[in-house]
């Protein structure tokens, strides 16, 4: 069992000269917090004994902690230790006070409570509250808090800190939206990637066959055959991604897309549908005179993309079984 410490820190040990200076000029230096009351695994004064499982340490500090710091910055949440850290102070008693660095901020911060709850470390104005709430939660006397050396310390810890920032910055955390968009380019990629594997096997195994034909109409119904099929599987992936491409958007948006990209003189009776049509217009997938806007985000314009390859590929000298194939498999998509 360790000896019962006031304040937990949870921090990734690459930001160990952010801590020192916070400790140092903040909790230390400007409000008198004993370094023997402060819970930190990287500090001098503060680390877990020599011999001790930390684990244990770790749990048990978490648990009689009255104030839980989460220092979270882009080292920080790629700890997996720092984040199951971060999961056990919000069910723990301590007052938790998440506060981010640069660039994480509160929509990259991943926290799952409300903005309110979080501070910027490096801000004057949220310092100054961190130093009420500790005054509060540790019975600190005023007169131990000196106005004037609080005022000090706390430009000290920002200037230093900042400093240092600049010379070590941070690598800039990857936006969810955008991460999820590359994971999807990724995807798409590894699925063409695995076509065109297929597709050479396909061929080589058509170029033996074409030399073992004896005449013209062996190699006619060979190289058929051969089309046939990657023709069909071709289809099959492209109304798959296509389908994909719709599936989030409300059936009468859809209509709308359809009706566009046809060129189609067709009457949408929208009317009943208005809550509809307002979340696409704020969304940019359509405009006020309810036409699809193809070029305005990144999503509508690979829904372009990928409607003009099915066309292409529908406008290609298809074989008539694949046509009527392909005619059953798209009444099953929402682009019918």
């Amino acid at each position: 069992m360790t000896e019962n410490k006031d304040i937990f820190i949870s921090h990734s040990g690459k930001d160990k000269q952010i801590v020192d200076n916070f400790i140092d000029l903040i909790l230390h230096g400007a409000l008198s917090v004993p370094i023997n009351n402060i819970f930190c695994t990287s500090t001098d004064g503060t680390k877990i004994k020599s011999g001790t499982d930390w684990r244990n340490s770790i749990l048990d500090a978490l648990q009689q902690a009255k104030i839980n710091f989460l220092i979270i910055s882009s080292n920080y949440k790629e700890s997996e230790v720092c984040m199951n850290e971060m999961g056990a102070g919000w069910v723990a008693s301590a007052e938790v006070i998440p506060l981010i660095l640069e660039p994480i901020n509160y929509k990259t911060v991943g926290v799952i409570q409300e903005p309110i709850q979080i501070e910027k470390l490096l801000d004057e104005k949220s310092l100054d509250r961190i130093k009420d709430i500790l005054q509060e939660t540790l019975d600190i006397p005023i007169s131990e808090i000196k106005s004037d050396r609080w005022t000090t310390k706390k430009k000290e810890f920002v200037l230093k800190t900042k400093k240092y920032l600049k010379e070590n910055p941070f690598p800039n955390p990857l936006d969810r939206e955008v991460y999820d968009e590359l994971i999807q380019e990724n995807d798409e990629l590894e699925t063409t990637l695995t076509k065109l594997i297929e597709e050479k096997s396909e061929l080589e195994d058509l170029v033996e066959e074409l030399k073992k034909a004896k005449d013209k109409s062996e190699v006619s119904t060979i190289v058929k055959k051969y089309s046939d099929t990657t023709d069909f599987e071709e289809f099959k992936a492209l109304t798959v991604k296509v389908n994909k491409a719709l599936s989030g958007f409300h059936p009468i948006i859809i209509g709308i897309i359809f009706k566009t990209y046809a060129d189609k003189d067709i009457n949408i009776e929208a009317l009943a549908y208005r809550v509809n049509l307002d979340e696409a217009l704020a969304n940019d997938y359509i405009n006020e005179e309810l036409e699809a806007s193809f070029s305005r985000t990144r999503k509508m314009e690979n829904l372009e993309l990928l409607l003009d390859e099915l066309s292409s590929f529908m406008k290609r000298d298809l074989s008539p079984n694949l046509k009527n194939n392909s005619k059953t498999n798209m009444k099953t998509h929402h682009f019918q």
